[in-house]
């Protein structure tokens, strides 16, 4: 008999390995020193996830309650005498229309940075030896999927804004009609008279974007679908929530050390 050579045995799979949380926010800032396109990609996303209005907010003239009065006060008081005037109307829709392609525009680009962003992880993690060397991302979800999450993340946020309303429409009137003070701006003034349901409010953000960014990493690796990534999202913040809420909070505190300091100064 002649012996059968035998077929080569697969490579086995190497055990998944699960670092510590410092060891993965050590690793994420070397990914950056070592990969300067993360730096671009990460300033994408925070431009088009609301950092424009931060950064520019110190150095725009915001238009005074006399302007706004003087612009706004023929169409309202139409509207409040009468039927409404075409000026109006033509205010209201191009308003909501104009806010609602911003939103989505600024949504796809970040949804695009935080794709791309995803990719360089990966890349890091194979020349790291801590993961395979990962085929393309060319078969997962893409932008459009990643988009659909980061809308989905506006819902807890969108409830947390409307029941702070009317806590903070209230205490705008009173500053608006019986002002305690001059010299402080009316947002800090009504800040400091209802601090609470601006602090829920950015709890439900903070909460949300948390989730929805482990809902994104299960959506691209695990090729889930979107509303099963997102509630997979929502579920690794409830089971891990020492691994999923202090890297959110990190990332968050970076951020506050790094934009007040440049907004005080342009200020």
């Amino acid at each position: 008999m002649t012996p059968v050579a035998a077929s080569p045995a697969a490579p086995a799979r190497p055990p998944r390995v699960r670092l510590g949380w410092g060891t993965v926010v050590l690793g994420a800032v070397v990914v950056t020193l070592l990969r300067p396109i993360s730096w671009a990609l990460g300033l994408l996303g925070f431009l088009a996830g609301g950092g424009l209005v931060i950064v520019a907010w110190p150095i725009l003239v915001l238009p005074t309650l006399t302007g706004l009065q003087n612009v706004l006060g023929g169409p309202v008081s139409s509207l409040v005498f009468g039927a409404p005037s075409s000026g109006l109307l033509a205010l209201i829709v191009g308003g909501l229309l104009g806010t609602f392609v911003l939103v989505v525009l600024a949504i796809l680009v970040g949804s695009w940075a935080e794709r791309q962003g995803i990719a360089v992880v990966l890349e890091a993690a194979a020349d790291e030896g801590l993961r395979r060397p990962s085929p393309e991302l060319r078969g997962a979800p893409g932008t459009w999927r990643v988009a659909v999450i980061r809308l989905l993340a506006l819902a807890p946020v969108a409830l947390a804004a409307a029941l702070a309303w009317r806590p903070l429409y209230d205490a705008t009137y009173r500053e608006l009609i019986l002002p305690r003070e001059l010299v402080t701006p009316i947002p800090l003034r009504v800040l400091a008279e209802a601090p609470w349901p601006v602090i829920w409010v950015v709890a439900a953000w903070v909460v949300a974007d948390a989730a929805a960014s482990v809902a994104v990493r299960r959506l691209v690796l695990e090729r889930r679908p979107v509303l099963v990534a997102w509630l997979l999202g929502w579920g690794d913040l409830v089971l891990r929530p020492l691994r999923v809420v202090p890297t959110a909070l990190l990332g968050l505190g970076l951020l506050v050390v790094l934009v007040v300091p440049s907004m005080l100064a342009a200020a």
